[in-house]
């Protein structure tokens, strides 16, 4: 399942998803011997989508790995989606490279003309080699490096003229009464130019149109005041269905309006004050790792929702389209970044680390934009911010994602919140501490937050919204003890009901987000650091069976 939603009408799609066949790579040989185009005899069948380090031997396996496949098609122009995969992906088809691209959790298009009607093969090259300068990830990070095509690979079949591009923005009225919807389209012909009206439908109801001459490209720029609106929020949770269409084409997006800000130290929406009372979630399970089925996702999300939380930080990476078609559905508020943890100066200097940040953040915004859930846009996670080398490479970042997006508030998570001296470019403070568990004592959060507040004020910075957006503490499941120490139940249920009532309490925090939801598997590098080489902080285990502190939490945000 792609979307929640009917995306296209007259486009034909269909999902490749199955089985492939599949062959690792250690010694880089497929290029050399042209795997491309024959696929080695020995390859074994996996099942697309999935990650690759579920089969048997190559639970550790990081590197190359080739799939094959055979598609049919009767059009000569097709777009292929490969909507989520771990890092360098080459894509060939009947033996030559059509496209490649770095960074795959908000997926990548991979236009194809030329093709002759029938069968035709398809071979896929992935790579999730990790380095610790300029791969993103790194390859030390506090999470698992499952390799492959962990999310669908879809086929569109497309006609002489089809949908490119699309942006549908909005202004809002200062009543919220209206909107003033601003589309821009960009077609694109295969043949020789030709008309198209391009339409614009609202919940099934014409809005605007408008002739264009289509000449290889062609972009057209509609706008309409839409009235009598319904806003979005966590309550009401309303959406509009808004479809493109021209005559051998079309395409539907789901929008929701509502207004997001920061203002004199909180963080509104639609004018009302938020509170945020959200978890940090890992797409990962010991079966699935980052090819979460669609039911397993809703049920994070209904276990989420029990608990009493408002938002979800999609820790560390953009999330699958149909879990935020859930978010949007369900009133659920959402944090979104790129997998950028842990960089020191050297990596945050490099060039290409710069290079493929921007691509990432550019991905991420461009396919996400329209998800009313997300308030939010998070740069980086844990880097050195101490340093003019992220000064630099955070204000680029800054740049370009409000280029792309002016509406939604920036941040990072900060771990160095009294010597980071990146906070002015970003709309949101949002501090990793873990005091109790890494560091001092649990009762040290009460000073911290003190002193932290005012050396936000007398930096100038105190009418930016505060966040705590990590904090936490590990339990083994069904270690409960006596004496309460750490990796016990109990322990845990304790620290975060200490943190999170006074959390709550304090009318100068904009929210937190707990670390974490659920226990995940770390990398190779960290697993020895880490009780059954899992990041045990979750307050369910990683088959979502509740430890004590869930009950805890519930009560408080109850």
């Amino acid at each position: 399942m792609v979307r929640l939603f009917t995306r296209h009408y007259k486009r034909q799609t269909r999902l490749l998803d199955g089985l492939w066949q599949f062959k690792t790579d250690p010694n880089r040989i497929g290029i050399s011997e042209e795997w491309f185009k024959n696929f080695p005899a020995d390859s074994q069948p996996i099942v697309v989508p999935g990650c690759w380090n579920h089969e048997l031997g190559l639970y550790h396996y990081e590197g190359a790995a080739w799939y094959f496949t055979e598609f049919e098609t009767e059009s000569s122009s097709i777009n292929l989606v490969f909507h989520g995969f771990y890092g360098q992906i080459e894509v060939y088809v009947d033996g030559q490279q059509v496209g490649s691209h770095y960074g795959g959790f908000a997926g990548y298009e991979c236009l194809v003309t030329g093709l002759t009607p029938g069968r035709h093969k398809l071979a896929v090259l992935t790579d999730n080699t990790h380095n610790n300068r300029n791969t993103i990830p790194l390859a030390r990070v506090d999470w698992f490096h499952y390799g492959g095509l962990f999310r669908s690979v879809e086929l569109m079949e497309l006609n002489d003229v089809w949908i490119k591009d699309y942006k549908i923005g909005y202004t809002l009225a200062e009543d919220y009464q209206s909107a003033k919807l601003q589309i821009d389209v960009t077609l694109q012909a295969f043949g020789e130019s030709s008309q198209q009206e391009v339409k614009v439908y609202v919940n099934d109801e014409l809005l605007c149109g408008e002739t264009v001459t289509v000449d290889h490209e062609a972009e057209v720029k509609l706008s309409h005041v839409l009235t009598d609106l319904k806003l979005w929020d966590p309550d009401s949770p309303n959406l509009y269905l808004v479809r493109l269409e021209i005559d051998g084409d079309d395409l539907v997006e789901r929008i929701g309006f509502r207004d997001i800000k920061v203002e004199n130290g909180k963080l509104l929406l639609n004018n009302n004050e938020l509170k945020l009372k959200g978890i940090n979630r890992h797409d990962d399970h010991p079966d699935w790792g980052f090819a979460m089925p669609f039911k397993l996702m809703k049920k994070d999300l209904d276990i989420i929702k029990n608990l009493g939380c408002n938002t979800i930080r999609g820790s560390h990476y953009p999330n699958a389209p149909v879990f935020l078609d859930l978010l949007d559905q369900e009133g659920i508020l959402f944090w979104e970044e790129i997998p950028m943890w842990g960089f020191r100066e050297h990596a945050l200097a490099d060039p290409l680390t710069h290079e493929r940040g921007l691509s990432m953040h550019e991905r991420m915004v461009k396919r996400d934009f329209h998800h009313p859930s997300i308030i939010m846009w998070g740069l980086h996670n844990e880097v050195d911010t101490r340093t003019q080398a992220c000064y630099n490479l955070t204000k680029a970042f800054a740049d370009k994602i409000r280029s792309l997006d002016p509406s939604r508030p920036l941040t990072y998570a900060s771990f160095h919140p009294f010597d980071d001296i990146c906070f002015e470019l970003v709309d949101i403070i949002s501090i990793n501490k873990y005091f109790g568990w890494y560091e001092d004592e649990t009762a040290d959060w009460a000073k911290f937050l003190t002193d932290f507040k005012a050396k936000l004020a007398a930096a100038g910075l105190g009418d930016k919204p505060l966040v705590i957006s990590e904090f936490g503490a590990g339990a083994l499941y069904g270690e409960n003890t006596f004496e309460g120490q750490k990796w016990s139940e109990n322990f845990q249920a304790d620290y975060l009901e200490y943190t999170i009532d006074l959390f709550l309490n304090d009318p100068d925090l904009a929210g937190m987000y707990i670390w974490q939801y659920c226990d995940i598997r770390s990398s190779k590098e960290l697993e020895m650091g880490r009780p059954r080489s899992f990041n045990n902080k979750g307050i369910v285990n990683e088959y979502r069976m509740p430890k004590a502190a869930y009950w805890k939490i519930k009560e408080l945000f109850s």
